[in-house]
This record gives structure tokens, C-alpha cells and sequence, in this order.
């Protein structure tokens, strides 16, 4: 049996003498027989990049497995001689098999061993792990299903209708390109890809049908892996609020939709340094947004020059912001703090709450959403590169305020 997996070989000697190893893991192919002259004796043989000969262990030299990780894809074989330390990363499904063959070899069950001689054993170009597939036509996909190792899948132009759950599979997977197709929804498990750093949905229809389930955008997983997001010509309405949950996003793409106003939570996306949304219909924008450290903003071809005028500086005293419920006094804490905050903690109704704040244009939290005027500010004072209408840069931001002071200044 042969997995290809990714191993780091530790020499327990050298622990000892408080050398360290270069904690690099080796793209490998671990392998499991028996010796041909002997019906009892078996071993492991490690091929690696730096190792096409391969490394021959026996399985009666193993002084311990440690599988407490093994649903994670990880593994660690302690031999007693030598005195190494193979540390195992591989796909799950394949780890448990490979370890399940490995104990019937230590406790000698020969009714569920199936090993070829040790001789016969070899790394060939098929052993070697696909970690990138592009897919052109619909008939080029795999017989036997996309392989698990994959860590790029490209599926573009296949007028895909329906997202393809085998996707689903692929935990390492980090780079996805499903552009160019008809997908109209997401399954929420998406959300739990481990490994996704980049998704490109260009060219589909998330918002066809006016409602969009963004739940595998706010997955457990996702949100803290993903660094770009291209929703370009998806005929979407808005983005959801809790995308500020996307806590390691740098590109944001969402052009050619029908968006008229940002979330304000967008600010809080302290990580985003790209951000285009040409071809919408935006009149005005977050001052939250002026909070991100952006390096490039695209905003042409929107509806900036229908001005609105929704300045209520004059229907209340400075007083009132001191007059606030004891939800929206420790919402603000909460904020403040960037204390952590999820349903299984409070109810659902103060997530979407908190999760609905604005920002004042110092950059605290704002829950009292009727402090509020509409100011045109230059882009150009607050990041590098801006593309706008001809070579314009002032633009009108919907701006809310903390307290009196901060809305006297405005």
C-alpha cells in the first residue's frame, strides 16, 4: 500500500543534544510491505523528493504511533532504531487506512493483509500527488473523482449550473476558479474549507433570484483563510454584513453587480488593501470604509453624481448621544474591545446586532444609527491608488459619530 502524503523526519538524537531540525515537511511517498523471503517480517519504505532511493524501516522497530490528530490528517511513527521520528501530514481518509494496515502488520492479523513484496515497491510518475488540476470540458473530469491531494482546481467556462459537492472533499484545497459558469448557490459546508485562501465566482449568478444565502461565506473555516474574493458579474443587490467576518481578506472584487450601498461593517475588515467595485450603483460610500488601509480602489461607473441630502444635524441636540440603552452601551464595549462574540454565546438577535454596527468617522463603534450626515471627502487624502469618473477623486460618505465631539467637528 502506498500513501503520498508530506513528512519530517526527526532524529531524536539530536533533540538530545538541543539541535534543532529545519522543521520542513518533504513531499513523500510512504509505502508498506513485506520482506520477500519472510512471511512475517515487514517494512516501511519512505520515498521523498530528496530520497528517490527511499529509506527502509522495520515494523518491528515501531516504539509507538501517536494518532490523537489522525482526523486532522496527522500522524507520528516513533521507531526504536533507528531513532527517528517520522511525522506524517496526509489526507485523512487515506492516513486511517495506511495506520489500519500498519496494525494489522504489528499484531499480525493475516486476514487483513494484502501487501505486495518489498521488492516490487517503487515510486513511479503516477505515485507523484496532483496538487493542481485545470478542467476546460466537461469531459476531462476525473473517472475515478477529483483527487483529495489537489490544493489549486481550476473549473472555469464549464456553464456548471450546480456547485459540485466533491469539492468538498479537497482539504487542502486553497485555490478555486468556478468563474464562468451558471452557479446560482453555494452549500453552507463550503464554509468549513480549511485551507481556501483564494475564490474566484466572476461571471456566475448568485443573485439571480434576489435573495442570497451567504452562509458559506461566514463559515467557521473560511473566514479566517480567505484573501481573495471575486463576486465580479454575479447581478448581486448588496454584500452581506457580516463579511467584516472575513478577518484575513485583502482582495475584494464585486464589480458589474447592481449594489447601491456598502455595509458599513466593511471598515472593520482591517486586512483589505484591494478593493474594486466599478459598474455598480453606488451614490455614496461608508465612512468605515476610510478606516482600511486600501492601496488600490476602483469606484468608476457608479451613480456618485446623484447626491443625496440626508443631513440631520439639525433635528437633535449634542446631548442625545449620551442617552443610550444598556444594549447599546455594552454593544459598544463589546465593539470597542474586539471581544469575541458568536450565537452559541448570546442570542441570535445581539450577533445581528453587533454584527449591524456602524463606525464614526474616528473609527469607534456607532449603534445609534440616526447621528448621522451625508460629506464628500478625497479619496486621494486617504488612499494610494484611485480609479474614478474622469480622473475625479471627491466623493459623498454616509458618516455617523460616536459622540458630540466628533459630530461638531463635521
Amino acid at each position: 500500500m502506498k500513501i503520498q502524503c508530506q513528512i519530517e523526519v526527526i532524529n531524536r538524537l539530536h533533540s538530545a543534544l538541543n539541535l534543532r531540525n529545519n522543521g520542513k515537511y518533504l513531499k513523500s511517498t510512504l509505502a508498506l510491505g513485506k520482506e520477500p523471503k519472510s512471511e512475517t517480517e515487514y517494512f516501511i519504505l519512505h520515498f521523498s523528493s530528496l530520497n528517490k532511493t527511499g529509506t527502509k524501516y522495520r515494523v518491528k522497530s515501531i516504539k509507538q504511533v501517536f494518532v490523537k490528530y489522525i482526523n486532522e490528517g496527522k500522524s507520528t511513527i516513533r521507531f526504536e532504531e533507528p531513532p527517528y521520528d517520522l511525522c506524517i501530514k496526509s489526507e485523512s481518509i487515506q492516513l486511517k487506512c495506511f495506520m489500519k494496515l500498519l496494525r494489522s502488520c504489528i499484531t499480525g492479523d493475516e486476514k487483513a493483509l494484502h501487501l505486495s513484496p518489498l521488492s516490487s515497491l517503487s515510486v513511479t510518475a503516477k505515485d507523484n500527488a496532483p496538487v493542481k488540476l485545470v478542467i476546460s470540458d466537461r469531459s476531462q473530469f476525473p473517472a475515478k473523482g477529483l483527487p483529495r491531494t489537489l490544493q489549486s482546481l481550476y473549473l472555469s467556462g464549464l456553464k456548471l449550473c450546480n456547485f459540485r459537492r466533491d469539492i468538498l472533499l479537497l482539504k487542502h484545497l486553497a485555490v478555486l476558479d468556478l468563474s464562468n459558469n451558471e452557479i446560482e448557490k453555494l452549500p453552507s459546508e463550503f464554509g468549513r474549507m480549511a485551507n481556501l485562501s483564494e475564490l474566484h465566482l466572476a461571471n456566475n449568478q448568485l443573485g439571480v433570484r434576489g435573495v442570497v444565502d451567504w452562509r458559506w461565506l461566514l463559515g467557521p473555516q473560511i473566514t479566517k483563510t480567505l484573501k481573495l474574493l471575486d463576486l465580479t458579474s454575479n447581478k448581486l443587490g448588496h454584500l452581506p454584513k457580516a463579511i467584516w467576518k472575513l478577518e484575513k481578506l485583502v482582495t475584494l472584487k464585486a464589480n458589474d453587480n447592481m449594489i447601491s450601498r456598502l455595509p458599513a461593517t466593511i471598515g472593520r475588515i482591517s486586512t483589505l488593501r484591494y478593493f474594486t467595485i466599478s459598474s455598480n450603483e453606488l451614490q455614496s460610500l461608508p465612512c468605515s470604509l476610510m478606516q482600511c488601509r486600501l492601496e488600490y480602489i476602483d469606484i468608476s461607473s457608479n451613480k456618485f453624481d446623484n447626491k443625496q441630502n440626508n443631513s440631520t444635524s439639525d433635528q437633535y441636540s449634542p446631548w442625545q448621544f449620551y442617552v443610550g440603552s444598556l444594549v447599546h452601551l455594552s454593544a459598544k464595549i463589546i465593539l470597542k474591545h474586539k471581544i469575541h462574540y458568536a450565537s452559541n454565546i448570546i442570542p441570535w438577535t445581539l450577533v445581528e446586532f453587533l454584527d449591524n454596527a456602524n463606525m464614526c468617522v474616528c473609527g469607534a463603534p456607532v449603534v445609534n444609527y440616526t447621528h448621522s450626515i451625508n460629506k464628500e471627502y478625497d479619496l486621494k487624502d486617504y488612499f494610494r491608488t484611485v480609479v474614478f469618473n474622469n480622473n475625479l477623486s471627491v466623493v459623498e460618505f454616509e458618516c455617523y459619530f460616536c459622540s458630540p465631539k466628533c459630530f461638531l467637528k463635521n
